[in-house]
């Protein structure tokens, strides 16, 4: 082999590019308007043999009839996508290969394992061969309406609406040769369908008098969804050319597979707003919607909200005040939502035809069965219980409480708002985990626990004008919220992470983290005998905390160790403009969330995860007699601490600000543009995720992204805008 120092990850990765154009076209008269528009995406990932494209167009008019009373239009897109997807797990290959297996080797196969490494596959070579299976998506959709106002005040709209959509995608396997080499070709087709439509119909009524003004909404609205799916695939080709490799030119094996689900929902709603005076605001909702996903017993539910508004800037005694204080609105709401986002067939018991089944652990668990006993050929097939019907679920519902104030000084220069909300969800839907011995089909949708957000939502923003001409919009933002299950139904504790009895999620933030706590390292013997009974402990190692104080480390030490969600989430968005010239920046960031750094298990220790596989720098400091003040765990060819075990050594914070936008841009004068027979000419030149600041506590990359998926890129965009 030959020999190398490989940056894998250089080695499949490059700078992206991306390219967008735009065009569109309007008309419109007294009577009617249209507008028409193409646009075309086109991205290079930063992956090598990835990329995204589409084309998409857009028309839409409206026309006047019967002098205004009659109105009616359409809407309608159309979107091609084609994309090369990145395989799953390839930036993981590519950090963890060893940098001394070549990308190719001398004779221009591709580079491979070799005795003594970690048997893993050439990143490489899986992108070149994954260039063959882009998949194609086609959409269309859009939608009619017709608007009848016969008299005044009232007004009656219908709308039909549909959404079709079409994926296809053929998938190669091809052949290669190495110490993991595999002659398995393969050609498979999956193709799938969906067809949504959608139908409302809706009446409105305005009515004024003296100083009260009322508006009367009543509608229905039905949706309906079908989607199918189909694949086949055939095994063992002669030629390994992918204009060849189509089922029908297969030798081997060959395997279909498909289905069909749908779901509907019927809903109907009222609405009614009130305002006195423009001083005083009133609002109430009713709707009752039907989903077939619930059983027939909860198929419905009811979903009631109102609100209130006073704008305090219009009273009397405010007078004289207007240009002090120019806006000044409190509002208080309350409101019930529900979700029905589960499987279409939720509460049935579904059985399917497992024909080929799983051969991975070396038990084929289909249901073919060979009654012949001939172990070839087109065998009779059983079916397999995959989910158990629960007809007494229902819709899970939210109740929220929003108090809020708005407000404008200074002729509104100096604006903002300022909410407080709580939210409380009630019967959340999940699907728990069950005991191997209920069998097979032990599947099935419960509502479960109860969970409380409370939070607020602050901004405030100041704009103006220079005396010699800079108009600035400046804008900052900050929000943040509590979150805790209330309640935790016996058939789901298990979902919710804890040891399932006395220690349970009750109290916590949802998604929290469980685990055992690290205590830093042993630092001499006299520490290591001293400790409780921990297997694998030595001068170096992990020790973790004894919670129980029974001086044996096990399951029972294991506590709550961190919270997901971020104590803030803020932004600051600044807008200025002089002569011509623009700028926009956003910043966001978030504090005070914690994260599981999973990659830790790669860049801290030897022997934890892939053993024989790349390693990270911070090996290079781990604990020794001489490193001492290290934290972390020393050098080993083996766990025998079992320090994969989760624990607080992968907590860290995972508080960040980052620069997601900024842009400059320069308009020409109108004097310029119409020489050139323009209406308006301008350039820019922006950039999205341009920098990024996070605690010194994350040891990773990027703390929005901290294991190993898809990287968030840095972009630079140059753009023209033109109007004819």
């Amino acid at each position: 082999m030959l020999t190398s120092d490989t940056d894998w990850f250089g080695a499949i990765t490059r700078p992206g590019f991306a390219q967008s154009y735009n065009l569109s076209l309007s008309s419109g008269t007294e009577k009617s308007n249209s507008y028409f528009s193409l646009s075309y995406y086109d991205n290079q990932g930063t992956i090598k043999e990835t990329n995204f494209s589409r084309m998409s167009a857009r028309m839409n008019s409206s026309y006047n009839l019967l002098d205004d009373v009659i109105t009616i239009g359409e809407n309608f897109t159309l979107n091609h996508t084609n994309e090369v997807q990145a395989p799953g797990g390839v930036l993981t290959l590519a950090i963890l290969s060893l940098p001394v297996m070549p990308v190719k080797k001398i004779d221009g196969d591709w580079g491979s394992v070799t005795s003594g490494m970690r048997d893993r596959d050439n990143p490489a070579r899986i992108l070149d061969a994954n260039k063959n299976n882009p998949y194609s998506y086609w959409r269309a959709f859009g939608n009619t309406f017709i608007n009848i106002h016969p008299i005044r005040n009232f007004n009656f709209k219908s709308n039909f609406g549909i959404d079709y959509a079409n994926f296809y995608q053929r998938v190669l396997t091809l052949s290669f040769t190495g110490r993991l080499g595999s002659d398995l070709t393969s050609s498979k087709i999956i193709q799938s369908q969906s067809m949504k439509w959608n139908w409302s119909n809706t009446v409105t009524y305005d009515l004024k008098f003296d100083k009260h003004q009322l508006n009367m909404l009543a509608g229905m609205e039905m949706n309906k969804q079908n989607d199918i799916n189909f694949s086949t695939e055939r095994r063992t080709f002669e030629l390994e050319e992918p204009s060849y490799m189509w089922p029908s030119a297969g030798v081997g094996e060959m395997f279909s597979t498909g289905g069909a689900t749908g779901y509907a929902l019927i809903s109907w709603f009222g609405k009614a707003d009130y305002m006195y005076e423009n001083k005083y605001l009133a609002s109430f909702t009713l709707r009752r919607d039907g989903s077939s996903r619930f059983g027939r017993q909860n198929r419905y539910a009811t979903f009631p909200a109102f609100s209130v508004g006073w704008r305090i800037n219009q009273e009397n005694f405010m007078n004289g005040m207007h240009d002090l204080v120019s806006d000044l609105k409190l509002r208080v709401g309350w409101g019930q939502t529900g979700n029905q986002e589960i499987d279409n067939y939720a509460n049935r018991t579904l059985i399917i035809a497992n024909y080929i089944g799983d051969t991975g652990a070396g038990v084929n668990t289909g249901t073919a069965y060979d009654i012949s006993g001939n172990d070839s050929g087109m065998l009779p097939s059983g079916y397999q219980l995959i989910q158990r019907a629960n007809d007494e679920i229902k819709w899970e519902t939210t109740t929220q409480t929003n108090v809020g104030i708005d407000y404008g000084f200074f002729d509104h220069k100096l604006y903002g708002s300022l909410e407080w909300y709580f939210k409380n969800t009630e019967d959340i839907l999940v699907k728990p985990p069950y005991l191997g011995a209920i069998g097979e089909g032990g599947d099935h949708w419960v509502n479960g626990a109860s969970m409380e957000n409370t939070g607020f939502e602050f901004s405030l923003g100041y704009r103006g004008k220079t005396s010699f001409g800079l108009s600035y919009d400046i804008v900052g933002n900050v929000s943040g919220y509590k979150n805790r299950i209330t309640k935790l139904p016996e058939s789901v504790v298990n979902n919710y992470g804890g040891n399932g009895t006395t220690d349970n999620i009750l109290g916590k933030p949802i998604n929290s983290f469980y685990g055992y706590v690290a205590d830093g390292l042993f630092q001499s013997q006299e520490e290591v005998d001293l400790h409780a009974s921990q297997t694998g402990k030595g001068i170096g190692r992990i020790r973790y905390k004894n919670l129980n104080d029974d001086m044996v480390i096990d399951e029972k030490d294991r506590t709550w160790l961190g919270n997901p969600h971020p104590d803030l989430e803020y932004g600051l968005n600044i807008v200025l403009d002089w002569n011509g010239f623009d700028l926009t920046a956003f910043f966001q960031g978030i504090v005070g969330n914690e994260i599981n750094n999973t990659v830790k298990r790669f860049t801290d220790f030897w022997a934890v995860d892939e053993l024989g596989s790349n390693k990270g720098t911070r090996l290079l400091n781990a604990w020794s007699p001489i490193n001492t003040s290290s934290d972390i765990p020393a050098l080993s060819f083996s766990d025998l601490n079992n320090e994969k075990r989760f624990s607080s050594y992968y907590i860290e914070s995972g508080s960040y600000m980052k620069l997601r936008n900024l842009q400059i841009g320069y308009t020409l004068p109108q004097i310029i543009s119409k020489k050139m027979k323009l209406d308006k000419t301008r350039i820019y030149l922006s950039g999205q995720n341009l920098m990024t600041l996070n605690s010194r506590k994350f040891t990773g990359l990027d703390p929005e992204n901290p294991n190993l998926g898809y990287p968030i890129s840095t972009t630079i965009t140059v753009g023209l805008n033109v109007g004819f």
